[in-house]
């Protein structure tokens, strides 16, 4: 088989879908009998993934916006290349304007539907037209993949096969005193509510002055979508980590928290399970179906409930690490890959 994978956030490896490519196409690349060719913006190498498999694209110079730039290589270069290129599937790693008709068989990958009905999202003509073709474009594909259980619910696409995110966690960590910290790993935008969780980790402060919170990552960039994080005391940014730096700073942490009030899949808090971390998130359908349950889910994250959620780990430890790490291996690349290739074929 011959698969040509749309590669554009190959170029944004630290996001979930670059994640969700990358791990998918270094498990591809242990698979001798599938051929791939991935169109990608620009000049990259990725570990794990052969070299020849990558073909620069490069998007139009002479088009002045950004936004315009990416839609015209989604919508006109890709499939123009793919046409050439002759493979048996175009897969589509996320949602993407695409023409109505193609030489070949095309798939299409879901990771959540809040671009869609999210309206804190959708200002501006531009979004909502592009928003608009992306959808559209799930008519047609002649394949659609979903990333959790959950999302496969909000399509309403009982057709749709799951394909799960996992994680690869690096052999040898770091260890590190990060023993009465929490952690939160992930974007900055409006959904993830961490301005949120800053002033909610006040209350915990005021009963644990030793605890400090540590916060992974950093804004794409400056925009109404990524409210500014207010300075609090014990409040530590750490920006953004290697792998190793990553997984060090939650292996060695008390608790992984996350108030986001919308997820696909939530792949940070696979990532804080695979290496033993007690989970304490808001309870959305995705988290207790990625935590098996394991977790400690907030129906009303605050001041509050997050003191007694610190206070829960600290009686239930053992037991949430255990039932979490038994969640996680439910999880692989190997098993997701599989999967792929099975409904593909």
């Amino acid at each position: 088989m011959k698969l040509g994978i749309q590669g554009w956030y190959l170029a944004q490896p630290y996001t979930g879908i670059g994640q969700h490519c990358l791990g998918l196409l270094r498990e591809l690349a242990t698979r001798h009998e599938i051929r791939v060719v991935v169109p990608v913006p620009m000049p990259m190498t990725h570990r794990g993934i052969p070299k020849h498999w990558l073909k620069v694209i490069p998007p139009k110079w002479w088009i002045p916006n950004a936004g315009l730039r990416k839609w015209y290589w989604e919508r006109y270069q890709v499939p123009a290349f793919f046409a050439e290129a002759n493979p048996h599937w175009e897969l589509y790693p996320y949602p993407c304007p695409l023409p109505r008709i193609s030489p070949n068989l095309r798939a299409m990958t879901v990771h959540d539907t809040i671009l869609w009905r999210d309206e804190r999202y959708r200002k501006g003509w531009f979004k909502q037209k592009y928003h608009r073709e992306t959808e559209r474009s799930l008519v047609d594909v002649d394949q659609i993949f979903a990333v959790s259980e959950s999302t496969k619910r909000d399509l309403d696409i009982p057709a749709a096969t799951v394909i799960p995110n996992a994680v690869t966690v690096p052999v040898q960590l770091n260890k590190m005193n990060y023993e009465n910290a929490l952690v939160y790993l992930g974007g900055f935008d409006l959904r993830k509510r961490v301005p949120d969780l800053v002033k909610a980790f006040t209350a915990v402060r005021k009963k644990h002055p030793e605890m400090t919170l540590l916060l992974i990552g950093e804004a794409h960039h400056k925009s109404k979508y990524y409210p500014e994080i207010p300075d609090s005391e014990g409040v530590v940014h750490l920006g953004a980590l290697t792998d190793k730096q990553l997984y060090s700073v939650l292996k060695s942490s008390y608790a992984f928290v996350h108030f986001s009030d919308s997820e696909g899949f939530n792949l940070p808090l696979l990532q804080a399970m695979s290496v033993g971390v007690p989970v304490i998130a808001r309870d959305l359908d995705v988290n207790r179906e990625v935590s098996g349950g394991a977790a400690k889910l907030l129906k009303n994250p605050n001041g509050k409930s997050l003191v007694d959620a610190v206070e829960y780990v600290r009686k239930h430890r053992t037991t949430m690490v255990n039932k979490q790490k038994k969640a996680a291996q439910r999880y692989s690349w190997k098993k997701s890959t599989t999967t792929l290739l099975k409904a593909l074929k």
